[in-house]
């Protein structure tokens, strides 16, 4: 049998740089209740957009990693699938809130805070047994590795005539990702945990928006 918690541990402290992406198919395939019969309009400036995190963990396990993540792109790419399903205009992205897009609503999000780390535990009830060199046999607990992430979601939230309607901070909190023994791609697992967390804030977002359009529709 391998050693499980030791390879496990090796494959997270390889020095090494990792790049994540957007992953639709890290995304909830259930569709959202229909919001709106207009589009909604996302403010995001070119700087926001470009966004690239860059960075080590806050963990002593995997600080060796540079994990480089394009969170403004991902941030675009995640508004854009989440709320689509809910405007049957879809969404339309603009780096300045003009009378000419004709918008209902606008909402501008930023991410900011952003860190993760990699967390060891030992099951004391679950033992990889393996063969010694002298061919006796030996036991040692295996060790799982959880990731988990944090960050806020900055919104402002604009009527038609660019008032703020909503200024809020949607704080994550620790959000922990799937446990693995071994992995060769443990960033993956980061990039996994962030994208639905962001989509499960964003679904927030236009539950707390939702008011702010029924009172268009009796204008």
């Amino acid at each position: 049998m391998r050693r499980y918690g030791a390879l496990a541990v090796l494959l997270v402290l390889c020095g090494c740089v990792s790049e994540a992406h957007f992953e639709p198919k890290y995304l909830s395939d259930v569709s959202p209740p229909y919001l709106a019969e207009t589009q909604i309009l996302v403010l995001m400036h070119d700087h926001d957009q470009q966004y690239v995190f860059s960075g080590k963990p806050e963990s002593k396990i995997g600080d060796t990693i540079t994990l480089t993540m394009p969170i403004g792109a991902i941030l675009r790419e995640v508004t854009d699938e989440v709320f689509r399903a809910y405007f049957m205009y879809g969404v339309v992205f603009t780096e300045e809130l003009s009378p000419d897009l004709h918008y209902v609503i606008a909402i501008e999000p930023e991410i900011k805070n952003f860190s993760y780390r990699y967390d060891r535990q030992v099951e004391s009830d679950t033992f990889d047994v393996r063969r010694s060199r002298g061919g006796e046999l030996e036991a040692e607990p295996v060790s799982r590795i959880t990731p988990s992430i944090q960050f806020d979601l900055a919104l402002k939230v604009y009527d038609p005539k660019n008032k703020v309607l909503l200024e809020k901070t949607y704080p994550s909190g620790v959000v922990k990702g799937e446990s693995y023994i071994v992995t060769s791609r443990p960033h993956e697992r980061i990039n996994a945990t962030f994208h639905k967390a962001l989509e499960g804030m964003l679904l927030k977002v236009a539950d707390d928006i939702r008011p702010f359009l029924a009172e268009e529709e009796i204008n």
